[in-house]
């Protein structure tokens, strides 16, 4: 519990899984608050990452959960499970057979280039998926797919908006029923990750646990009270956040 010894640094891990499971579910971009507030509790980059990896999974479960009748009433995107999987554990991989220097120089670009992401989501949402209409789109989505997943496992923040997109490239048209499915592909994404994680041993459970609990509790609430949240104030104060989170740890190197 050493990494938890500071209450203030209980608090801060607490709300970071609150306000991550809560965006994640709502906007996406949970990410880039949660991973650098374990930077700062005192995680080294890489077993941040790992740990914020597992302690998000229950965010989206909740926010699936919150979806299900939704999610019941769609077919077809079933076959975005193997892309979802293969690249989440390719991800993965990356994260851990990598130098962990590596992931340290990059994390402070990572964290502002998924809050450009954010910021930028309504844009991409309204044009991307209608780039290249004359595309075979199963074929591009599935390849998308994959490409998102081994971004998902090595880091993920903004994974959410990335799925969006490809699920618009299906032809899901509303957003409701794709916020519904993004959150159940996460699940497949981050849990195989996840797994990868657990088994090599690099997860700090005592943060993890309690990030479970509050992603879980934002995650789930956030489902429910979606069609209430100004998801633009959201985004922006996320896009604030981020920027300034990752500017901090970019000086600070």
């Amino acid at each position: 519990m050493e990494y938890l010894a500071d209450p203030l640094h209980l608090a801060a891990v607490m709300a970071a899984g609150l306000l991550a499971g809560a965006g994640n579910t709502i906007a996406g971009g949970g990410t880039t608050l949660s991973f650098p507030i374990l930077v700062w509790v005192g995680l080294p980059d890489q077993i941040a990452n790992a740990t914020n990896t597992l302690g998000l999974l229950a965010g989206s479960a909740g926010g699936a959960w919150s979806y299900r009748a939704r999610i019941r009433g769609q077919v077809g995107w079933q076959l975005l499970w193997v892309p979802a999987f293969l690249g989440g554990a390719a991800g993965a991989a990356l994260l851990l057979w990598l130098p962990p220097t590596w992931f340290t120089v990059i994390a402070p670009w990572m964290v502002i280039g998924s809050t450009g992401l954010v910021a930028a989501d309504p844009l991409l949402r309204r044009h991307l998926p209608h780039l290249a209409p004359g595309m075979r789109r199963l074929g591009a989505s599935l390849t998308v797919m994959f490409l998102v997943a081994v971004y998902g496992g090595y880091f993920g923040a903004g994974i959410g908006i990335l799925v969006l997109i490809t699920l618009g490239m299906l032809g899901v048209a509303d957003l409701h029923d794709a916020n519904a499915l993004k959150n159940l592909l996460v699940i497949g994404i981050k849990g195989i990750a996840s797994l990868w994680f657990v088994v090599s041993g690099v997860i700090v459970w005592p943060v993890a646990v309690i990030m479970l609990i509050g992603s879980t509790i934002g995650g789930w609430w956030a489902g429910y009270l979606i069609q209430k949240v100004d998801q633009g104030t959201l985004r922006w104060t996320v896009v604030a956040i981020g920027a300034s989170m990752g500017v901090i740890m970019l000086l600070g190197r």
